[in-house]
């Protein structure tokens, strides 16, 4: 591949950096990233990717599409 992947990992990790706290904690509720894809495979490919990425900052990746839906408390998270 040419590094898509890695390039929107990036973003997202920078985004995620103007949220540290000077403790190292991340105010996980201070900010939303949207990664928008053409197709539903690529959406469950990604989901997989980055929540296996991120879980180590403690942040939450959810997939929303027209066949999964999620609930407002969900998408509050």
């Amino acid at each position: 591949g040419a590094g898509k992947t890695n390039v929107a990992l990036m973003c997202m990790l920078r985004e995620i950096g103007k949220h540290i706290n000077m403790d190292g904690t991340i105010n996980v509720d201070d900010f939303k990233i949207i990664y928008i894809a053409p197709m539903r495979s690529l959406v469950q490919e990604m989901v997989g990717s980055f929540g296996k990425r991120l879980a180590t900052y403690g942040i939450t990746v959810a997939e929303l599409t027209g066949d999964h839906q999620l609930c407002k408390e969900e998408i509050s998270a």
